[in-house]
């Protein structure tokens, strides 16, 4: 099951409020409790400066990925208070993440977007089955 959230994050958002907004889009995507490993991706789309803005070519390379925030980290208490938010949907989250990334960039749209995977059973049919060779 893929669970993908969007959340808009104007300039100040506080923590209690994006974690409402994460709870509420969670739940109305997923009103059961999710089981066993999950893979979670953010994505962290800060505010683009001015700098970067005003400038035509920089915008555009900020938007494509290729400038991105590397002064200023955020993403350490975000996977916090993300990992907290989404126990609506999954009561260990933190125990239950066997793949996570978390990346930042710049857009003109501030923004959370957070990817949730459930890591299933079927990853053993893709091993290669035992045997001898010859």
């Amino acid at each position: 099951m893929v669970i993908h959230l969007i959340i808009e994050a104007e300039h100040l958002l506080t923590k209690e409020t994006l974690m409402k907004r994460i709870r509420l889009a969670a739940k109305a995507q997923c009103p059961q409790k999710l089981e066993g490993a999950l893979s979670l991706e953010i994505r962290l789309f800060d505010h683009m400066p001015l700098d970067i803005a005003d400038c035509q070519n920089k915008r555009t390379y900020a938007e494509k990925g290729l400038i991105r925030p590397v002064h200023v980290s955020i993403f350490q208490p975000r996977l916090q208070h993300i990992q907290e938010a989404l126990q609506i949907i999954a009561n260990e989250v933190p125990l239950q993440i066997v793949d996570l990334r978390v990346s930042q960039f710049y857009s003109m749209r501030s923004r959370v977007e957070i990817i949730l995977n459930t890591v299933g059973d079927d990853h053993e049919r893709s091993l290669p089955k035992k045997g001898t060779s010859t």
